[in-house]
């Protein structure tokens, strides 16, 4: 088996109309310093940089930190735990919360 790189195309993902390219990286610059820790998935900030379905609600993955209007469990901070998360696959889902739709593409 070849061994994973940083910058090796993991997989592309097409959900909701959109297309993610998912690359094998680091989500932090310390972690590349562990002789331990190969290039994992990295997965789009969609919080940086949202996108959004064509009826503009927003494109989260399960792992994201939520945001403020974040309804769950006291102590978690994922958009997957989040009530307004609708999954989708790869670890892509829907915020449902109308808070975080594209108000200007309604």
């Amino acid at each position: 088996m070849e061994k994973r790189r940083e910058g090796d195309l993991y997989q592309s993902v097409e959900i909701y109309g959109k297309v993610f390219d998912i690359y094998y990286g680091y989500y932090e610059d310390f972690e590349r310093n562990s002789k331990y820790n190969d290039p994992v998935p990295v997965y789009p900030d969609l919080v940086t940089n949202p996108e959004y379905n064509d009826e503009a609600y927003r494109i989260v993955t399960q792992m994201q930190i939520a945001c403020d209007d974040y309804s769950g469990k006291h102590g978690e901070d994922r958009c997957g735990l989040c009530s307004h998360f609708e999954k989708g696959s790869n670890l892509f889902g829907l915020c449902t919360c109308e808070n975080q739709r594209n108000k200007e593409n309604k």
